[in-house]
């Protein structure tokens, strides 16, 4: 016979809750990961943690940031997702809630470790990062006004009279 529950109590509240944050940060953790290994690293059960670079240390902030932007609001166009990872990274919440999760990793005795390629990878990021910087920005489409004046200048020298060269 199946029997109503109240899904209200607190001890399934208690474990909705924990599953549903059990997923939320394996998803972050998901894109920690896959970012390291794309530049070259790896987590393991080690005593120490590999030197984070630079150019490491906010990859891998901007990856778990912009991948729990995606999570949250799945309905948003990607420019949003990276305008608002942007925002994180530049207020500093997204390098320190990478460092949050880096830390709880090591307490777990799970610490970044560096892969014989880390050093080309990471240097062709950093060429990467330098080249995208140094990128003009897009220009903006036109205005519906510049689009107009635009329209009726054109026409304007279509219907314009043609000088008859001498025949």
């Amino acid at each position: 016979m199946i029997y109503a529950l109240n899904i209200a109590s607190m001890p399934i509240a208690d474990k909705v809750h924990r599953h549903m944050l059990a997923s939320y940060y394996a998803l972050q953790l998901d894109a920690l990961q896959t970012e390291a290994k794309r530049l070259g690293y790896f987590f393991a059960q080690a005593d120490t943690a590999a030197t984070m670079p630079p150019v490491l240390a906010e990859r891998l902030a901007w990856a778990t940031e912009y991948r729990r932007k995606c999570y949250l609001y799945p309905n948003c166009p990607a420019e949003w997702w990276d305008r608002y990872a942007s925002d994180r990274m530049s207020e500093g919440y997204a390098q320190e809630h990478c460092r949050s999760m880096l830390a709880a990793l090591a307490a777990l005795g799970v610490r970044l470790q560096e892969s014989p390629q880390a050093c080309a990878l990471l240097a062709a990021e950093e060429c990467r990062q330098r080249e995208k910087a140094s990128l003009q920005p897009e220009p903006s489409p036109l205005s519906e006004v510049e689009v107009s004046s635009f329209v009726n200048e054109f026409f304007t020298k279509l219907d314009e009279p043609k000088e008859e060269g001498p025949t």
